[in-house]
């Protein structure tokens, strides 16, 4: 019987242990499946570009071109996902932040009338000049993150910033002039904040990585901005919202580029990808128990 019972226990040991990481290799599996099923960019193309702009700080590193944002004068929505490479220094007349968008127009006198300025920092946002406000939320070094501006329009003047999918800002202008629109034919810069005319401040460069920036013509809901959050830097716009772009990512891609500004192919393999949906941990995890059960068969 002794001996029965030494040559039982450890086969009892050994289907249990086997049981238990078929079980959460199961478990592993389902919730694989339901992202690839959920999440389409998924099975697109591994290949992606994005936007790198320099660490070093110079007024030289841009990108800059002259859309015509006609149809987004009733209402916009910019969202894209950054990656801050170093942190700005604080100086006198500079808080620290990065100019990632800056959208105005260059008059005359000199003067640069700046409609959209988006900053890195605290994702500061101004409208029309000194009309804007802080997430609060400072943005994490070396470290992909999602943000989108909506703009309702001249109407009922109210600005929203999400942070990774969450309302941040939820501000209202009255004081702002009622009809206050978006010039036409602006000029739209990437990496940089323009002054006056042929004139950047050194001290707003911004240095990092951008990816998927689309401009849309309408004011997009937090279920949207959530969705497009949901795809993920290796992903798309949902299909149900592409027509809503005014510019798209190919067209930032295609527009005049300063400097040292120059294109890179992201790493969007599927692992790569699992990992940016269910956590670095849990795939690292998924990868032991392929490779112990490949040693033991």
């Amino acid at each position: 019987v002794s001996t029965q019972s030494t040559g039982i226990f450890p086969l009892v040991g050994w289907l249990t242990h086997r049981f238990q990481l078929t079980v959460e290799m199961l478990s592993l599996a389902i919730q694989i499946i339901l992202i690839l099923a959920i999440t389409k960019s998924m099975v697109h193309s591994s290949d992606r570009i994005a936007l790198r702009f320099p660490e070093s700080l110079s007024v030289e590193n841009y990108v800059a071109f002259t859309p015509n944002l006609t149809e987004a004068q009733g209402g916009l929505t910019i969202c894209g996902w950054l990656k801050k490479s170093r942190d700005n220094p604080v100086t006198y007349g500079s808080s620290g932040a990065a100019a990632w968008f800056n959208y105005g127009v260059i008059q005359k006198t000199m003067a640069h009338s700046m409609e959209i300025l988006l900053m890195d920092s605290m994702r500061e946002v101004y409208m029309f000049g000194s009309n804007g406000g802080s997430s609060g939320v400072r943005a994490q070094l070396n470290t992909w993150q999602h943000n989108c501006l909506v703009w309702t329009g001249p109407e009922t003047k109210t600005l929203q910033v999400y942070v990774d999918g969450d309302l941040k800002v939820d501000l209202n202008y009255y004081t702002l002039e009622k009809r206050r629109v978006l010039s036409e034919e602006g000029a739209l810069v990437l990496g940089q904040f323009r002054q006056a005319i042929g004139t950047m401040k050194r001290t707003t460069a911004f240095g990092g990585d951008m990816h998927q920036l689309n401009l849309f013509h309408r004011v997009l809901s937090a279920e949207e901005v959530g969705r497009i959050y949901g795809e993920g830097v290796c992903g798309e716009v949902p299909p149900d919202l592409k027509d809503a772009i005014l510019l798209d990512w190919s067209d930032f891609l295609a527009a005049e580029k300063f400097g040292a500004v120059h294109e890179v192919r992201m790493d969007c393999s599927r692992w790569n990808r699992l990992r940016s949906f269910v956590g670095v941990q849990i795939t690292e995890q998924l990868i032991e128990y392929l490779k112990e059960f490949h040693e033991e068969a």
